[in-house]
């Protein structure tokens, strides 16, 4: 994997980002795949999306074109995988070959696409190479959790590896960044991947090193909302004020309140983090609620069963609401939530004092709050 970035990343140093037309075009060819139809979709969140486009195989080959209008991230669906892809103005080329594999006995086929177009799609190829790599070791950690087993060596291998892996991201990220200011794809790298990682004052000299012209276009501007969005709910703002039901349907608003220390607290009933933070946020609920400590949970559950159920199996005896939409939750969007549990702090006059808390942390950054 260290070869194939390193090679893509000095290959794509000696090549700019540049727009030609204002139309996009997905040619390509799969052998065998006559009557099958290749989508062009964009992700509307929370599992949902919507076809921009859309090509039958006829004779091996498919086309699609039509005017680009905003460069941005897309999938482009085949035989059911999603490859995701930066639209833009230069012809993009898929070749697809039908591979067989074995499954559990069974020989299952599918379809490898091989995509090829502009910088812009290089550059972001690199990227998810690179967040491809952290995944299999997650899941390496994931498999085995799951097995019981415990394996202090194996543990101990994947924990070197996924540091070593997280460093080499960093570094591509790094480079990315630095060499290619003027593409479009390097916005939608520091707005999906870095943001999520580093601090606010690093992803806001990346993103003052983007061109005027990246800056302006569409992802440069989604990019500087999220910036903006992050800067609102910042350590010393006050938090932004939001209404949401409570399980019983009244509206429940965060103003409401004011006057206490409270800890906004996303969570979600399927969050396994979550739950297994409970315990630790009861045991601050108990000591500081008579003091006046409360807590309103935001629920990114889209089942309403289940955000109930969760409530009361856990004994979870303070203020909850939830727009039932997971992760199209408003709120969620609102806080720049990414990811679960994610709890801040906020003091009577309604400014944020702390964020990212979780265990000791948490009890200690409370605990502040009441010193005389």
């Amino acid at each position: 994997m260290k070869k194939i970035v390193s090679g893509l990343l000095m290959g794509l140093f000696f090549v700019g980002c540049t727009e030609q037309e204002t139309t996009y075009t997905i040619q390509g060819e799969w052998e065998g795949g006559d009557g099958k139809v290749v989508y062009l979709k964009k992700d509307l969140g929370d599992k949902k999306y919507e076809i921009l486009d859309s090509a039958v195989v006829v004779k091996g080959s498919f086309k699609m074109q039509k005017p680009l209008g905003d460069v941005d991230e897309r999938i482009l669906e085949i035989n059911g995988g999603t490859n995701i892809i930066i639209l833009d103005s230069v012809p993009i080329h898929v070749k697809c070959e039908t591979v067989k594999k074995m499954n559990r006995g069974k020989e299952v086929e599918s379809v490898k696409a091989e995509i090829s177009g502009s910088v812009e799609q290089d550059i972001f190829k690199t990227m998810l190479l690179t967040q491809r790599d952290e995944m299999l070791v997650m899941l390496g950690f994931s498999f085995m959790s799951k097995s019981g087993k415990e394996n202090t060596a194996m543990q101990d291998s994947l924990g070197q590896m996924y540091l070593a892996v997280k460093a080499r991201t960093a570094q591509t990220i790094d480079s990315l960044v630095t060499n290619y200011p003027d593409c479009h794809a390097t916005a939608l790298i520091i707005d999906k991947f870095v943001i999520k990682s580093r601090d606010l004052v690093e992803v806001e000299k990346m993103y003052e090193s983007l061109t005027p012209r990246i800056k302006n276009a569409y992802l440069g501007r989604k990019l500087k909302t999220s910036i903006d969005n992050i800067k609102r709910t910042s350590i010393g703002n006050v938090a932004p004020d939001f209404t949401l039901p409570t399980p019983d349907g009244k509206n429940v608003s965060l103003s409401d309140y004011r006057g206490k220390i409270v800890l906004l607290d996303f969570w979600a009933s399927w969050c396994g983090p979550c739950l297994r933070e409970v315990p630790n946020v009861k045991k601050v609920y108990d000591k500081f609620h008579d003091k006046g400590f409360e807590i309103l949970s935001v629920s990114l559950d889209n089942k309403k069963d289940n955000w109930v159920n969760a409530i009361e199996k856990n004994d979870l005896n303070w203020g909850h609401v939830s727009s039932l939409k997971g992760w199209g939750c408003p709120v969620a969007k609102l806080y720049n939530v990414s990811g679960v549990p994610a709890m801040l702090l906020i003091d009577k006059e309604g400014k944020i004092v702390a964020t990212k808390l979780r265990g000791d942390l948490l009890m200690e950054k409370v605990a502040e709050q009441f010193e005389e």
